[in-house]
């Protein structure tokens, strides 16, 4: 039955989801304040009944992250032993770095630092403006956007790359579900593609609508354009118009062009703001920041509001956080997968996590460092301004300031642009890979079904914008975050059950026996079967590999 369905749509997936997105857009439109109300009472609820639950699991996928880099399961090699990498170095590092950022760091690293700063929470007892809540505001932005983002995402990665490559399965959750509890579970499988397909086209459309309100005031800073509608509708095709066409010429092609460019950019700003903005505040805030991490790397997983329930800091910002990355786990351990080819889970851990992780502290460095000199120093309100113009706004006036300052604004505006391509593609491209039965790790999702799973992410973020639903889908998107939780810990937890088996074959491949759904070292079926049971625990719990 698999094999007849095998490269065929998924249809039950995309009719659910196509529902799902109408059903959220016409609440968006019709009942704009009354759902974006309950959404938001939602927010604050999961904080603080379930802010335990989320923190505990960052934490453990910290130390299991740890764990498979130290222990045996790092030597696996995804693949097998005599398995060569698809993308060089550079395209890895490039691909990692841009494909699970998007428009946010670009959007926060200046705008949430400040918010730390003027708004910081009990749990640090500094005072808004002091020193203490600088070096805290710029330490926590850091570490929101790196190290335990990608544990979060790196380990179902690295759950998919050994179950595709090691085992010949399908890039699929029907295949996890093989593994863990024997049998088919098509139903139980449909459903789980459901409910990430739904979330990952959610994220997405709120990416592009946060990225389109990112653009525009970017172009009103530059060129003096007005906001609105039209302007918005504009920039929708465009944009989208240049994600589609990246995301169909498939990752080896379009992916790795966009993600150079974005990366020359990022590298550029950064550079010109380190030489032309106060450089020595930014060296002392930026260092000061990461002994903050290293003092405090823990404590910040865990904040909460603990006998201090008016404080709603730890619910907006960290708790919300961790959730938008488990609700987006899933499906971008999917595409970063295709990464793992060639190295050993060690080495496949250890570039995902720190490689991304690295480049993201030092961007909100340079950029928060920047943003906070300015506001001190009295150059520019840059507070005011966001509460006046909203963060879209008050970014590009911050590197107004800046010698040339328009040139800096019209830089950033492209690499905007272009990082939204970054996330949207893979992320387009592993919704489809959803919507089809049996898709290879190797293989490409069919062109035209990207094409309209773009057209339909565009024409929701679209009307986001143009509605006010923002607010809304940031409450679903955190009310999926808590059900992620579960299949993301499913997901943790397989890396181990898949690296074990593993471990007793010197190839570090294995196949299904074709009798059977088993997997079976090819070498061993034979001894297994006369050896009995007991040799087959031993060989796996003490095989000298």
């Amino acid at each position: 039955m698999e094999e007849k369905l095998k490269g065929k749509l998924y249809k039950e997936v995309l009719i659910v989801i196509g529902l799902l997105l109408t059903i959220e857009i016409i609440l968006g439109i019709f009942f704009t304040e009354k759902f974006g109300f309950v959404m938001s009472k939602m927010l604050y609820l999961i904080g603080d009944y379930f802010g335990w639950w989320i923190n505990l699991l960052a934490v453990f996928s910290v130390i299991l992250g740890m764990v498979l880099i130290i222990f045996k399961w790092g030597d696996v090699k995804i693949g097998g032993i005599d398995a060569k990498p698809d993308f060089t170095t550079w395209q890895w590092y490039s691909i990692s770095i841009c494909g699970g950022i998007g428009c946010g760091l670009l959007y926060w690293a200046m705008g949430e630092p400040l918010y730390h700063f003027m708004q910081p929470p009990a749990a640090i007892h500094a005072l808004p403006e002091s020193r203490d809540a600088a070096i805290f505001a710029v330490s926590q932005a850091m570490f929101h956007w790196s190290f335990v983002q990608y544990f979060i995402y790196s380990i179902p990665a690295c759950a998919f790359a050994l179950l595709c490559f090691n085992y010949q399965k399908s890039l699929s959750m029907g295949p996890m579900l093989e593994r863990t509890l024997g049998g088919k579970h098509r139903h139980l499988t449909s459903l789980l593609h459901m409910f990430c397909g739904y979330a990952v086209a959610c994220g997405v459309s709120n990416s592009m609508a946060a990225g389109l309100m990112q653009i525009s005031g970017g172009i009103n800073a530059v060129f003096g354009i007005p906001q609105g509608p039209f302007m918005y509708f504009i920039l929708t095709v465009v944009v989208a118009g240049f994600f589609i066409i990246s995301c169909v010429t498939g990752i080896n092609k379009g992916l790795t062009y966009v993600s150079t460019a974005c990366m020359f950019f990022f590298f550029g700003l950064m550079l010109y703001v380190v030489v032309t903005g106060d450089s020595i505040f930014i060296g002392k805030i930026g260092t000061e920041a990461i002994g903050d991490i290293m003092d405090n790397f823990w404590h910040k997983i865990t904040y909460n509001n603990t006998l201090a329930p008016m404080d709603q800091w730890a619910n907006e910002w960290p708790i919300t956080f961790w959730n938008s990355f488990f609700i987006y786990a899933p499906v971008i351990g999917m595409f970063l997968a295709r990464m793992g080819k060639g190295h050993t889970v060690r080495e496949f851990l250890l570039v995902e996590i720190l490689v991304p992780s690295l480049f993201c502290c030092l961007f909100i460095a340079i950029f928060a460092g920047q943003t906070i000199s300015v506001q001190t120093s009295g150059t520019f309100d840059v507070w005011a301004m966001i509460q006046k113009e909203g963060m879209q706004t008050a970014l590009y006036q911050v590197l107004g300031t800046m010698p040339r300052g328009k040139l800096v604004q019209l830089a950033f505006l492209i690499t905007v642009c272009l990082s939204f391509i970054t996330l949207a593609d893979p992320n387009t491209a592993a919704l489809a890979t959803l919507c089809v039965h049996g898709q290879e790790i190797d293989a490409e999702p069919p062109k035209t079904l990207k094409i309209i799973l773009g057209v339909a992410i565009s024409a929701v973020a679209y009307l986001l914008v143009v509605s006010g639903g923002m607010n809304a889908v940031k409450g679903l998107l955190n009310i999926g975050g808590l059900i992620m939780t579960v299949p993301t810990l499913w997901l943790f937890l397989m890396n181990v059950k898949l690296c074990s088996p593993l471990l007793a074959s010197k190839s570090h491949r294995l196949k299904a026996a074709p009798e059977t759904d088993e997997v079976a070292a090819p070498d061993d079926r034979i001894s297994a079967k006369v050896k009995g049971l007991d040799v087959v625990i031993k060989n796996l719990l003490y095989a000298d590999y």
